[in-house]
């Protein structure tokens, strides 16, 4: 794990260390369970009521949520010309936001949430789900656009026609939503069996995901967030007009895991909107995992660019379903010119 790619795209920067470090956007535990008491005690109606009055609450008392979201509109806009949104509208994202995070609740603590999903006409999520029939694993790449969940709710509601069950083993970033993670865990004892802390990645951490991978199930990785922990690499790829930093560890992960690579994308059909209908999208990658070592740094930056590509055309369909709420665009010779 301490190969070098070429130096134009490995870079190391404070700033961008900083966003990693950042914790998470509920800092409390009260809105997760006012949320959790809503869900089991509220009419559906109601409920969706109820999601407004939080997403206003949130953006009245969140002000780095808000900020962020006008500096992604702000960067869509620039990028989108003939975008119809022509004054950023922070209120609506932060509702798409509220509207998700309770559909993300019902994927984590109901067995039946109601969420229902369509699947792409034309794209891979039937190759996913025949490689995952046939007793093969693989490497699912997501993001923090739409509400990725709906896979793993729908896997364990088996939804998608698998003729058997498919292991699961989730990278997440434990630290920094520590406070989250605990709250759900308490109410969900079985929430984190199958959660990988990204922080704590081991020779041994590897041998478990290769395990997961023999027995025909899915590691699952978010590819559009820098690990704290990471030594500060990244890889620079451009996103909606402007170079972003990337997580390195993640597609090295796949790389050493020489699993075939999908990208999957949930995002509901309409932004605001309480009928829980998803519209699900996967893309097989085309790069290369099972390749000579001499090649791995070179495919594992074209994996890289490839989620990116995929990752920018659906949020050019959904831009108010970006939750990435962080200064995503973090560069060290940005805040020189600012300073």
């Amino acid at each position: 794990m301490n190969q070098k790619i070429q130096p134009d795209n490995l870079n190391s920067s404070d700033n961008v260390t900083q966003w990693a470090s950042e914790k998470e956007v509920i800092k409390t535990s009260f809105p997760i369970y006012l949320t959790l008491f809503c869900i089991k005690c509220f009419p559906k109606f109601l409920l969706n009521g109820l999601i407004r009055i939080i997403g206003f609450f949130f953006f009245v008392f969140n002000k780095r949520a808000k900020s962020e979201c006008l500096r992604f509109q702000n960067q869509f806009k620039s990028y989108c010309q003939n975008f119809k949104q022509k004054i950023p509208n922070v209120y609506k994202q932060i509702v798409c936001f509220a509207i998700t995070f309770v559909e993300k609740m019902e994927c984590w603590v109901k067995k039946n949430p109601g969420v229902k999903v369509e699947f792409s006409q034309g794209d891979d999520v039937y190759n996913l789900i025949n490689h995952l029939n046939s007793g093969k694993g693989a490497f699912v790449v997501v993001s923090h656009l739409g509400n990725s969940e709906v896979l793993r709710c729908l896997a364990n509601r088996n939804d998608i026609c698998l003729n058997k069950k498919v292991p699961i083993a989730v990278l997440m970033d434990l630290g920094s939503t520590s406070n989250f993670t605990n709250t759900i865990e308490k109410l969900n004892p079985g929430f984190t069996e199958n959660i990988v802390d990204v922080n704590n990645i081991t020779p041994a951490t590897i041998e478990h995901l290769e395990e997961v991978i023999e027995q025909g199930g899915m590691v699952v990785s978010a590819g559009d967030r820098v690990s704290k922990n990471a030594d500060s690499r990244f890889i620079k790829a451009d996103f909606l007009g402007k170079e972003a930093p990337w997580s390195y560890g993640v597609y090295l992960i796949a790389m050493l895991l020489k699993a075939p690579v999908y990208f999957l994308f949930g995002t509901r059909k309409k932004d605001v909107s309480f009928n829980r209908k998803y519209h699900v999208h996967v893309v097989k990658s085309s790069v290369e995992t099972d390749c000579a070592r001499k090649d791995r740094e070179t495919n594992l930056k074209n994996l890289c660019f490839e989620f990116v590509r995929e990752l920018e055309k659906v949020c050019l369909e959904h831009p108010f379903q970006w939750y990435n709420f962080y200064n995503f665009w973090a560069d060290s010779k940005d805040e020189e010119k600012n300073a």
